[in-house]
């Protein structure tokens, strides 16, 4: 693989440095793709190296984990 090649492809990753991807535990975020399109939930656990979000999310009166990218959450609120 050459070095333009490599960095075609970085550039198509998410910045860990950009701020619409900075999430604290207990902040809240609306899911914005998937089967939970629209549901509002609380950050319960980041993995930051594969940016992988843990959310509860309440699904017929139970709070169930529902693990998410950065890009498919918005955040809504701080804790």
């Amino acid at each position: 693989m050459t070095e333009d090649e490599i960095q075609r492809m970085l550039r198509g990753l998410p910045n860990k440095k950009d701020s619409r991807f900075i999430f604290r535990l207990g902040d809240k975020v609306r899911i914005k793709s998937g089967p939970f399109t629209a549901f509002i939930g609380k950050v319960e656990g980041i993995n930051q190296t594969k940016s992988l979000l843990k959310v509860m999310v309440n699904i017929f009166g139970r709070s169930q984990p529902v693990q998410l990218r950065f890009l498919d959450v918005e955040k809504i609120s701080a804790s």
